[in-house]
């Protein structure tokens, strides 16, 4: 059983709100689907997978330390930020 005291719940990776795609955001959707094929969106798993890769960068795990990252799908709204992922797009501005 998972206690919630062991589930982090970090609304730190939002941004500037609901679908508004973060710098931090765009990187994590790039580093899934290139290397991965994993697909992620703008707006909900693209920003947990830039809390997640931070999280990371930072140290925040202990070495051998259990970490899931829940997918929730989203590929779908990908479809709406075509412009963004443009090579040398600045077609919208990201936070």
């Amino acid at each position: 059983m998972i206690a919630r005291s062991d589930v982090v719940a970090d609304t730190g990776y939002v941004g500037a709100g609901y679908g508004i795609a973060r710098d931090d955001t765009l990187e994590a959707i790039r580093m899934f689907a290139q290397p991965e094929g994993i697909l992620l969106d703008p707006v909900y798993s693209g920003k947990g997978a830039a809390g997640l890769i931070d999280y990371c960068r930072k140290g925040k795990f202990k070495k051998g330390e259990r970490v899931v990252f829940l997918h929730i799908g989203g590929s779908a709204a990908l479809f709406g930020y075509d412009a963004v992922f443009a090579e040398g797009s600045k077609a919208l501005k990201v936070v």
